[in-house]
C-alpha cells in the first residue's frame, strides 16, 4: 500500500499529490447544477460572497446567459439551464464547501435574511452553516471547531 500525504495545489490550481518521489496530479471535478434562472442565481451567489468567473459570453458576447461558474475562496462550481420538460422541484443534489472560517460567510447569509442552520460542533469535529438557496439546492460550508 503507497500512502499519498496532503494535496498541494501547483501554480494553475491543480491538486498535486506527493508519492515518494512523484508527483500525482488529481483530475478536477467541478459539480455543474441545472437552475430556471442563471442571471438571478448569478446575482444572488454573488451577494453571499461568490465571484463570477466566466460565463457563455466569454465565446458569445451579444447572447443570453445559458452557462456560468462561480467561484468562492477556490471552490467552484458551473451552472446551467434547467429545461427538464417535467421536473417534480425536488432537487438531487447539493453543495459543501471546506472552508479556513465561517465567519465571513455567516454574516454574509444573515445580512440577506436567509433562513440557515448553524451548527456549532458536529461530532465529527467541524462547525456548519447550512442553506437553501433560491433554486433549492441545499448549501453548506464547514470549518474546523478551533477556526471561527
Amino acid at each position: 500500500m503507497r500512502i499519498i500525504k496532503r494535496a498541494i495545489p501547483d501554480k494553475n490550481g491543480f491538486a498535486i499529490f506527493k508519492q515518494e518521489d512523484k508527483n500525482i496530479y488529481m483530475a478536477e471535478c467541478i459539480p455543474f447544477l441545472r437552475v430556471q434562472d442563471i442571471s438571478q442565481t448569478i446575482r444572488w451567489y454573488e451577494r453571499i460572497g461568490f465571484i463570477c468567473t466566466a460565463t457563455n459570453r466569454v465565446w458569445e458576447p451579444d447572447c443570453e446567459i445559458n452557462w456560468a461558474q462561480l467561484k468562492l475562496e477556490g471552490a467552484e462550481f458551473m451552472i446551467g439551464p434547467d429545461e427538464r420538460k417535467s421536473n417534480s422541484g425536488e432537487k438531487d443534489s447539493s453543495l459543501y464547501f471546506r472552508m479556513e472560517a465561517i465567519d465571513e460567510i455567516k454574516e454574509k447569509v444573515k445580512q440577506e435574511k436567509i433562513t440557515a442552520e448553524i451548527t456549532e460542533e458536529k461530532f465529527y469535529g467541524r462547525k456548519e452553516i447550512s442553506f437553501e438557496d433560491l433554486n433549492g439546492f441545499h448549501i453548506t460550508f464547514s470549518c474546523h471547531l478551533d477556526i471561527k
